[in-house]
């Protein structure tokens, strides 16, 4: 079949799902699923494959920005066969204008990687991981229902590292039953061993309806108050900095120069698309979510048809919300006149009222061009940007 090629300029991001794990952690509620047959994860990539091309043939006439960011994430996308990496990525060129400083990263869970699939990676152009630790202790991750251990990140972290890659996050979490301040600093000083440029520190959040979530209510685990997980969080924050990493979104730490150029993309309202199951995008205006049942994936792209439902076209007013909202999780701020060249006019126009007691109880500072969230806002951040919803 001939694919049709989008052309573009500069500065279009692209999210591909990949749903598939070796076994669904206790805390998570993503779109994912373990113990898939070949046949399932074959059909799965073909409908996937289809909805990219979908995008690619009702859009042949437009002038799109050039792609310069990739995400393949999950799931674990490290946990399927290498071929589907690659072919996924072969099509996203055939369709796109990809930018050769692109940067296109691929999840990847320790204990899934091999020295094989980690040079197929790098030969079809990725150049950035992310990868999955969590805690550094065996006994957190039995208690997260990961399936790797300490010593299968460390592997992982070898064969990136012998496969030339030099760009990499690894993501940690506080907050977790049984975890004490110790555990983090342990997590913190292990990593450093392997020099990575970027880390992301999640707190663990309960989803209604997962184990985690069950085990909890129930009694059967015990999470630290508040103020432990705030302590571990600013511990966190004062280790990295120390280490010459920069805090430049809540979560988000790098070396200078190495922030997620993708994951920005999200905080700045500007386009990206979604393919795969329960993927989102956003784009002209309209955000958007596919289905996020496995069959009706794919059953609904084998017939023709879309599998995303989209939002109505954002007016002004949700528009300023957002921008303001999404931008506030940047720690350098948001500045007033990049909100007029957007919008004509001041946020203190629209929303003084609502900035102007944040600024009073300490959660936001204004300092006559950029406004940011204070330590105290980092604390109560959902309050910050609830308020302008």
């Amino acid at each position: 079949m001939n694919t049709i090629k989008v052309h573009g300029i500069a500065g279009l991001g692209i999210y591909c799902h990949i749903p598939f794990c070796l076994k669904k952690c206790a805390y998570c509620d993503f779109s994912s699923f373990s113990s898939q047959s070949e046949e399932v994860i074959r059909d799965y990539f073909e409908a996937l494959h289809k909805e990219i091309r979908n995008f690619a043939r009702e859009n042949e006439n437009s002038v799109l920005p050039a792609v310069d960011t990739i995400y393949l994430g999950g799931g674990t996308p490290s946990s399927v066969d290498a071929r589907y990496i690659e072919k996924t990525l072969s099509l996203l060129r055939d369709v796109f204008v990809i930018r050769d400083d692109a940067e296109i990263t691929i999840e990847i869970n320790p204990g899934t990687l091999t020295g094989d699939r980690a040079s197929r990676y790098k030969k079809a152009g990725i150049n950035r991981a992310s990868v999955g630790l969590q805690a550094w202790q065996d006994f957190l991750l039995k208690i997260l229902g990961r399936v790797h251990s300490q010593a299968d990140f460390i592997k992982s972290m070898e064969i990136l590292k012998s496969s030339g890659f030099e760009n990499f996050s690894v993501d940690v979490m506080v907050g977790l039953p049984g975890q004490k301040l110790e555990d983090v600093m342990e997590t913190l000083r292990e990593l450093m061993k392997f020099s990575p440029t970027h880390l992301s520190s999640y707190s663990l959040i309960l989803e209604p309806g997962t184990p985690m979530a069950n085990w909890v209510e129930a009694g059967q685990l015990d999470l630290p108050d508040d103020d432990e997980e705030r302590e571990m969080h600013w511990v966190v924050d004062g280790f990295l900095k120390d280490q010459g990493f920069e805090h430049y979104e809540i979560s988000s730490y790098c070396r200078p120069g190495y922030e997620s150029r993708h994951n920005i993309k999200y905080w700045e309202l500007v386009p990206y698309l979604g393919f795969g199951l329960g993927a989102h995008g956003f784009f002209n205006g309209r955000r958007y979510g596919n289905v996020n049942e496995l069959n009706q994936y794919c059953d609904l792209l084998n017939a023709g048809n879309s599998p995303g439902v989209f939002e109505p076209v954002m007016e002004t007013r949700e528009m300023m919300s957002e921008w303001l909202f999404l931008g506030l999780r940047k720690l350098s701020g948001i500045r007033d006149n990049e909100f007029m060249a957007c919008f004509g006019e001041s946020f203190f126009v629209r929303y003084g009222d609502v900035i102007k007691p944040l600024v009073a109880d300490g959660l936001l500072e204004w300092d006559g061009s950029v406004l940011k969230l204070t330590a105290r806002g980092q604390d109560f951040g959902n309050r910050v940007f609830m308020a302008f919803v």
